[in-house]
């Protein structure tokens, strides 16, 4: 009984997130004057692939700044947030219960209310409209989640190797290097699948930092609703397309996703 029971959930959550993505297909097959004249479920008379291919011709530049920006961000903050899951995995004492406190704290802060100062920041630098100021902005918002989520795979790391490995010599950067690394696997993975997601889509961040919308994928998208109407077969075919590379990352990265998950949920045992 209670399988057929989450069996049930499994599927009306699956339809109920299939929705959305049926529409923005059907709606990106159609050209304007059906899409706005027809329900939005009625599938297209005479599926039509010129807007799609309009659409990602227009993309392309947002999607690869977009990618440069977000895969290393989502590396970088994943890295940084080990090394400091480690030192406060080997660091014994009250001080670093307080740190952590702090920077579960921080993690909850809305990042707009900080916008402002870290623009400042970026402008002073000279990274302001470009991909490195966002890139260094995602890196700032993304390492304390990392370094949240990693404490937990990293408590999950038998001491006896780190103090077998201190027994023969080895430095913190070695045990860090040749033991932790290769056991954070699927901890590392699952933490750069959640940040790339995040990071591919946020909007604010990118809004405040770029010029125009034509830089970041998620303004392009933003860009097809206009003032004096909304192109909506152009719009659906920029959401789908928008939609597609982190799906992409989550397939391929997907069962190291739900092993860290695992392990997430049993409080890193």
């Amino acid at each position: 009984m209670r399988s057929i029971s989450a069996f049930i959930i499994i599927t009306v959550i699956g339809i109920l997130w299939a929705i959305p993505l049926y529409v923005l297909i059907i709606g990106s097959l159609k050209d304007v004057r059906e899409v706005l004249t027809t329900p939005i479920f009625l599938p297209p008379s005479k599926p039509n692939l010129n807007t799609f291919f309009i659409t990602i011709d227009s993309m392309l530049e947002a999607l690869m700044n977009t990618s440069l920006e977000v895969l290393p961000a989502a590396t970088i903050s994943a890295i940084l947030g080990s090394l400091s899951a480690y030192a406060f995995y080997r660091y014994t004492s009250k001080i670093k219960d307080i740190i952590l406190i702090v920077i579960a704290i921080a993690t909850y802060i809305p990042y707009q209310s900080v916008m402002v100062p870290l623009a400042i920041f970026i402008r002073s630098l000279g990274f302001y409209d470009t991909i490195w100021g966002v890139l260094l902005a995602f890196i700032i918002f993304y390492t304390p989640i990392a370094s949240l989520l990693l404490t937990i795979f990293v408590s999950s790391i038998p001491k006896e190797l780190i103090n077998a490995a201190e027994v023969d010599g080895a430095s913190e950067l070695t045990i860090f290097r040749k033991i932790v690394l290769p056991l954070l696997g699927p901890g590392l993975t699952s933490t750069i699948v959640f940040i790339v997601i995040q990071a591919w889509n946020n909007f604010f961040i990118p809004l405040i930092l770029v010029r125009g919308y034509e830089k970041h994928v998620t303004l392009k998208v933003y860009s097809y609703i206009g003032q004096s109407g909304n192109l909506y077969n152009e719009m659906f075919s920029a959401a789908l397309i928008a939609s597609i590379p982190p799906l992409i990352v989550f397939i391929a990265m997907g069962k190291y996703f739900i092993r860290g998950l695992l392990t997430l949920s049993v409080g890193g045992r």
